[in-house]
Parts: C-alpha cells; structure tokens; sequence
C-alpha cells in the first residue's frame, strides 16, 4: 500500500507548493550571504582582516542562482536544486580561513539537513543528509582554516544529523499524523490528497490509466444501532486491514469518513479488477464504485466523484433488486 513519500503533491494542492518555497526561500538566503562575503572578500572595508579566497564562495553563488532559475521554470522537480543547494556550502566552507567562519557557515546545512528530513521520503533523505554531513567535514578538513581534529569533525556530524533527527523528524511526525486515520491507520482525506497527487505524477509520466475506487461498508448504522459502536468499529478496523492487505503495491487507500473509503491504482486493468474480486470475495457487505481514465483527462477529485455515483446506483439496484420478491 502508498505511503506518504513526501509533503508535496504533484498538482500542487495543499503543501504541494510549500516545500519548493521554503527550497527557494533557502537558496535566496544562502546566495545572498555568499554574495555578501564575496563582496567583502574583493571589496574589503578593513585591511587588518585575513580574508579567504573568495572562489568557493563565487562558486556557490552561481549553483544558488543556476538552482533558482532550475526552480523557476520546473518547480515540480527541485532535486536538481536541491543537490545544488547541498554542495554550495561546503564548498564555501573549503576555502575559509578561521574556525569562526566554519562554525557560522555551519548554520546552513543544519537548516538544509531539517528541510530533507522533513520533506523527503526517508530513504531517500538520510543517504542525502549523510552525504551533506560528509561533504562538510572534508570541507573542514582541506580548508586552511585551523581546526581540532576530530573533535571538530564530531561538531559538524553531530550539528547536521541532529537537527535533522530532531526538528526534522517532528516535522514530519507531525505532518504523518496529520494525514492518518487513527482508529484503521489509512490515510485520512488530507493524506488521500497528497497520495493521490503522487500517483497521478507517475500515471501522467508513463500515461497509465488511473483507476479510483470508492467503497462504502452496508448496514453500518445497523449494526451500531444492535450490537454497539465498538462492534460498528470493528468491522471497519478489519475491512481496513483486509483492504491494506489485497491493494496493489503502489495503490493509495484512504479512509474518507465513518464508512466510505476510497482506493486510487495506477496501471493497467488486471490490478484493479482483481482488487475489486478480492473486495467481494473477502468483505462482504460492501457497495463499490468504479471510474477510470487516462492522463492527461485523469482527475482523481472527478474520478471518485463519478465512482461515487456508480456506488450509490449499484446500491439502489441491489436494494430494488431485494426488494422485488417481496412484493410478489
């Protein structure tokens, strides 16, 4: 089953747009210190100042404006940006001259470091930040300026992994709580809506159709009413954990409210057909509504609606269909 890889959307709903923001909000600060010191490093204002070499720092300018500009024209794939923005401070960092300036430049990626903790997938953020961390110590190591040994290379380990693994991760702890389900632990609307974005960029990027299902768990009222809420939640813990396990991998499923919930797959129909088998098969007493379509018309909010409406017409069949014989 999906999970949440990330806060972004690809359409850009919700946080979709946030991230990037906070990448370009990142990169326009950086640039604009490593400009600032380059100015002063050519330009400098006081003569009883050793100044570094201004190169890494010129070098770093130019990744931060090239990434900008990346961000400007495609901001719905930053990674490019984002590897930018990881190698422009260490190498500023490789041409200072004193351990004040390290220690100060070190500010830059504890900050980057939080932000690929909290908005990237997790195997994909820690190779990442380890790297970040690695490139900041061989930049202390090689640059001129005196340092202590491994006591300094520990500072900068420590600094960059444990602003990550502290405010990054409760970043997003709380964003991953955000979008659960407590009582099945799916995904609640908000997740649906950023899963669903994930599936659509990838759908849009192989044109495979995208497939929602939208299935609602009959007689549940009924048997609140008889038997408690406890028996009425239940039902929905273990149609929920049965629906978990017969989705495709990459499929997102999500409980909408009370006892509708909706399943969004990717690909072509087999997978979806046999999920929907598996459905009747295993939990009975469920309606269920299809819809399909493919990129560029697929819209997954459209998609449920019109799975949606098929749901409530099956149900209306059934329930005509049942009640025929009585009137015989």
């Amino acid at each position: 089953m999906h999970r949440l890889s990330s806060l972004a959307t690809a359409d850009g709903r919700m946080l979709g747009r946030q991230p990037v923001r906070l990448l370009r909000i990142y990169l326009a600060a950086t640039t604009f210190l490593f400009l600032y010191g380059v100015t002063f490093t050519l330009f400098p204002v006081r003569t009883d100042i050793a100044f570094a070499n201004p190169v890494g720092g010129i070098v770093a300018i130019v990744l931060g404006i090239s990434a900008l500009a990346y961000l400007a024209v495609r901001p719905t794939h930053p990674m490019p940006a984002t590897v930018a923005a990881m190698v422009a401070t260490p190498v500023v960092m490789a041409f200072h001259v004193t351990l004040t300036a390290e220690y100060s430049c070190l500010i830059a990626p504890m900050f980057l470091a939080m932000y690929l903790r909290a908005f990237h997938p997790p195997r994909q953020a820690v190779p990442m930040i380890v790297a970040l961390a690695a490139a900041c110590v061989v930049a202390v190591v090689i640059a001129p300026a005196p340092h202590v040994g491994v006591i300094t290379c520990l500072i900068v380990v420590v600094a960059i992994i444990g602003a990550a693994e502290s405010f990054g991760l409760l970043v997003r702890a709380m964003f991953t709580a955000a979008c659960s389900d407590p009582m099945t632990g799916l995904l609640n609307r908000a997740g649906w809506e950023i899963g669903t974005g994930d599936v659509l960029a990838r759908a849009r990027s192989t044109s495979a159709p995208v497939t929602v299902v939208a299935i609602d768990i009959d007689g549940l009222k009924a048997l609140n009413d008889t038997y408690g809420h406890q028996a009425g939640d239940r039902r929905i813990t273990e149609y929920a954990n049965s629906w978990r396990r017969l989705a495709p991998r990459r499929a997102v499923l999500a409980r909408l409210g009370g006892d509708e919930f909706a399943v969004c797959i990717a690909g072509e129909g087999p997978a979806a057909e046999e999920f929907l088998r598996a459905v009747r098969r295993d939990t009975p007493g469920v309606s269920v509504g299809v819809a399909t379509a493919t990129p560029p018309h697929a819209d997954v909010a459209q998609l449920y609606a019109q799975a949606d409406a098929e749901l409530y017409r099956s149900r209306g069949l059934a329930l005509r269909d049942d009640a025929e014989p009585a009137r015989d």
